[in-house]
């Protein structure tokens, strides 16, 4: 029973492995090319602003992003104040995230705001654009 069982397997590979040398198909060329990824987001025009503001005034300041590929690109934004104001001191206020169209621009608008106790000096903000 043993060998029945043991030749049968035999047959089962014989079979398969004719079968599979028949679907394997011999490999004539090969071609190898190089891919570049370019970055799709740049901004138009200036890429800075600059703010003055007295205690308890805000300020709108724009910026305008375009996107080169044909895709839509969605693109988070987060800013940094440095020196840290703390709490009283300086506010930026920007959209969480954006979507620019394929071949396309979003204007982004940023509002600056002194707070009560701000503290006079120059602070220097960052606007961090993550896709």
């Amino acid at each position: 029973m043993r060998t029945k069982i043991l030749k049968a397997l035999l047959s089962v590979l014989l079979v398969s492995a004719l079968l599979c040398g028949i679907v394997y198909a011999y490999r004539a060329l090969t071609s190898t090319g190089q891919v570049e990824v370019q970055e799709a987001l740049s901004f138009v025009g200036a890429s800075t602003f600059d703010v003055s503001l007295y205690p308890q005034e805000s300020q709108a300041a724009q910026l305008t992003i375009a996107n080169a590929s044909s895709v839509a690109m969605d693109v988070d934004l987060t800013s940094e104040v440095v020196p840290d104001p703390g709490a009283k001191g300086l506010t930026v206020t920007i959209p969480a995230k954006i979507t620019v169209p394929g071949t396309g621009q979003t204007v982004v608008n940023i509002v600056i705001t002194a707070g009560k106790s701000a503290e006079p000096q120059l602070y220097s903000v960052s606007i961090f654009f993550d896709r």
